[in-house]
């Protein structure tokens, strides 16, 4: 689950969660990706894994989408999570 850019200090096991719905979920030109919780800029999943934070953070704008990222105040650090189960084999 660690990030292999983020910063040891991070504690994520009290860092807060959400659940996302299918429809958190954004298309663009540059790809897929998510408004960020704290500043509501676009964090594309590729800054999400490798830089750990949103576009809003890093002065990147995201090309079609209508949001501009210039002074964008944002401390949040991002990180995905994939949570899976896997059902027990069935006895046949």
């Amino acid at each position: 689950m660690a990030n292999a850019n983020a910063p040891d200090d991070i504690d994520w096991d009290e860092a807060a969660r959400m659940e996302l719905e299918p429809d958190a979920i954004h298309e663009s030109n540059d790809g897929y990706f998510f408004d960020c919780p704290e500043c509501g800029s676009p964090a594309t999943i590729e800054n999400i894994i490798e830089e750990g934070r949103c576009n809003g953070y890093l002065n990147e704008q995201v090309e079609g989408v209508d949001f501009d990222v210039e002074n964008v105040s944002c401390s949040a650090r991002l990180q995905l999570e994939m949570a899976y189960t896997s059902d027990p084999e069935s006895e046949t």
